[in-house]
C-alpha cells in the first residue's frame, strides 16, 4: 500500500513519465500504436502455421489462432513490462542521482505504457470474437479481476528485478533467458487441460497460467472460474506484492549512491 500512497502523491509525475514511455517508444515509427498488435499478431500467425500445418496439434474447437492470440496477448503485456522495468532505473541513473522522487515511478511507467498495448491487443481479439461469432457470457466479466492480478503480478517480479539489477547488472543479462524459460512454463501456446495432474500442479505455481488459462476459459469457451484456484492465486500473488515491494522499498534509499 506504500507504493500506492506514493504514486497518488506523485501523480503528476507519473502521468508524465507514462506518456513519456509511450510516446518515445512509437515517436519515430511509421505504423505508431500499430506496432501493439503487431507482435502478437505475427506469433499468432507462426504458431498457427507450425501447428496447423507442421505439427498438426489440435488446441482447441475453435480457430486455433483466436486461442493462440488469446494467450498470447497477457504473456506480451508480462514480457514486454519485464523488457522495458528492468533497465528502467539503470537508464535512467543521472536523474536518480540529482533529484528525489519514488524509483519504482520509472518501472511503473513502463508498465503503464505496456498495459496501454495490452488494450489495443484485447481490441484485435475482441474484434476476432465478433468475426467468428463467438458466443460470449456472462462469465467474461471475470476478465476485470484477472486482469487485475496479472498487473499486480507483472508489478511485483518488475519491480523485484529492476532494484536487483541496480545492484547486480548480471539480472539484465540474464533476464532475456528467464522470459523465455517463462515463456515454455506458461500456457501461451498449449492448454493445461491435456496435461497431467502432477504437470499441472507443477504449472500452477506460475500465476501466470491461472491468468493465461482463465483468459481463454471466460472469453472463449464461456465457462467460469474454478473457485479455489481463483484464492490460492489471489493468495499467492499478494504475498508476492507484500514482499517484492517491501523489498524494493528498503532497497531503493540507497539507489543515488550504487547506481
Amino acid at each position: 500500500m506504500d507504493i500506492i500512497k506514493r504514486i497518488i502523491k506523485y501523480r503528476q509525475l507519473f502521468i508524465v513519465l507514462v506518456w513519456r514511455e509511450f510516446a518515445v517508444r512509437y515517436r519515430y515509427s511509421v505504423i505508431g500504436v500499430m506496432w501493439a498488435g503487431l507482435q502478437p499478431l505475427s506469433m499468432m500467425l507462426l504458431f498457427t502455421f507450425i501447428f496447423t500445418y507442421i505439427m498438426k496439434l489440435h488446441v482447441s474447437s475453435y480457430p486455433s489462432f483466436i486461442f493462440y492470440f488469446a494467450g498470447l496477448i497477457p504473456w506480451t503485456f508480462f514480457s514486454q513490462s519485464l523488457n522495458a522495468s528492468i533497465p528502467s532505473l539503470t537508464n535512467h541513473y543521472q536523474l536518480i542521482t540529482k533529484i528525489y522522487f519514488p524509483r519504482e515511478l520509472l518501472p511503473l511507467s513502463s508498465i503503464a505504457a505496456a498495459l496501454v498495448d495490452f488494450f489495443i491487443c484485447a481490441a484485435i481479439l475482441f474484434v476476432f470474437i465478433v468475426i467468428y461469432n463467438i458466443h460470449l457470457t456472462w462469465n467474461v466479466l471475470w476478465v476485470l479481476p484477472l486482469i487485475v492480478l496479472l498487473v499486480i503480478f507483472t508489478t511485483s517480479v518488475s519491480l523485484f528485478l529492476a532494484g536487483l539489477n541496480v545492484y547486480y547488472r548480471d539480472v539484465r543479462l540474464a533476464s532475456n533467458f528467464l522470459i523465455q524459460l517463462w515463456f515454455f512454463m506458461s500456457p501461451v501456446m498449449y492448454s493445461v487441460d491435456s496435461l497431467s495432474t502432477r504437470v499441472k500442479l507443477l504449472l500452477f505455481l506460475n500465476p501466470l497460467t491461472f491468468i493465461i488459462e482463465n483468459m481463454r476459459r471466460v472469453l472463449l469457451e464461456g465457462r467460469g472460474i474454478v473457485l479455489w484456484q481463483m484464492a490460492f492465486v489471489c493468495a499467492v500473488t499478494a504475498v508476492f506484492y507484500i514482499v517484492l515491494c517491501r523489498f524494493f522499498i528498503k532497497i531503493e534509499r540507497a539507489f543515488a549512491d550504487v547506481i
